[in-house]
């Protein structure tokens, strides 16, 4: 998709004269685009969980995204992951491209969040103490830490990460034009759908048009973008 995605922005650019993004540019500004889309998506989940909440649907707290619409629920889960955290001076580390936990796992079970109020408070009594059997966890920064510190080992996180920067790979002809190289070793097309290809491309031109100064490019965004509103 990502061949057909710089054609379309070039396309726009070239037929009036607009400019000229080196394969450099393009990728900088498609890596921005997928990113802000990405996170456009993740929010859609956020705030249908949280209108599910307020009508009295309320679902376990590590329940992630499981219940929303179909279709944002495959957007994203895509981007969900399971790995194994590092324990390193007394705590796990996440995993480096994640964008939000989901849940965190022990002995194949969810382990429950608290916060750090709460988890001082539930140390306090050994009646309601976290144990190797019902343990808690509290984010922190880059790590997670596990009450009781008696586990070091076995913990997973269940995450959404980060989409992979999409590379648009090429070879220079003998005219000194860029030609798109699929076969290179570091290709990376878009993570996602085909469906986002029309978004991608008009947030890319959007980006070219800024740094352009061509002001023409950002109408042409802007009037698709009012089209697809009305159509919404």
């Amino acid at each position: 998709m990502i061949n057909e995605v710089r054609n379309a922005v070039m396309f726009i650019l070239n037929k009036d004269n607009n400019g000229y993004l080196t394969p450099s540019e393009f990728n900088s500004f498609a890596r921005l685009a997928q990113i802000e889309i990405f996170e456009d998506t993740f929010h859609k989940v956020n705030e249908w969980n949280s209108k599910r909440n307020v009508r009295g649907n309320v679902r376990q707290s590590n329940s992630g995204i499981a219940d929303i619409t179909k279709h944002v629920t495959e957007d994203i889960e895509f981007f969900v992951k399971l790995q194994a955290m590092t324990y390193n001076a007394g705590v796990f580390e996440k995993p480096s491209d994640i964008y939000s936990m989901v849940d965190v796992i022990y002995s194949n079970n969810s382990v429950e969040k608290v916060s750090n109020h709460n988890i001082t408070t539930l140390n306090m009594s050994s009646l309601t103490a976290p144990s190797v059997y019902y343990p808690a966890y509290v984010e922190r920064g880059d790590s997670v830490t596990i009450y009781p510190s008696t586990i070091t080992s076995g913990v997973s996180a269940m995450y959404v990460r980060l989409p992979e920067d999409p590379n648009w790979t090429y070879y220079t002809d003998p005219f000194g034009s860029p030609v798109f190289d699929i076969n290179n070793s570091g290709y990376r097309d878009f993570e996602l759908s085909k469906e986002y290809e029309p978004e991608l491309v008009l947030r890319i031109l959007s980006k070219a048009g800024i740094t352009l100064r061509e002001a023409d490019i950002i109408n042409i965004v802007n009037t698709e973008e009012a089209k697809n509103a009305q159509k919404d």
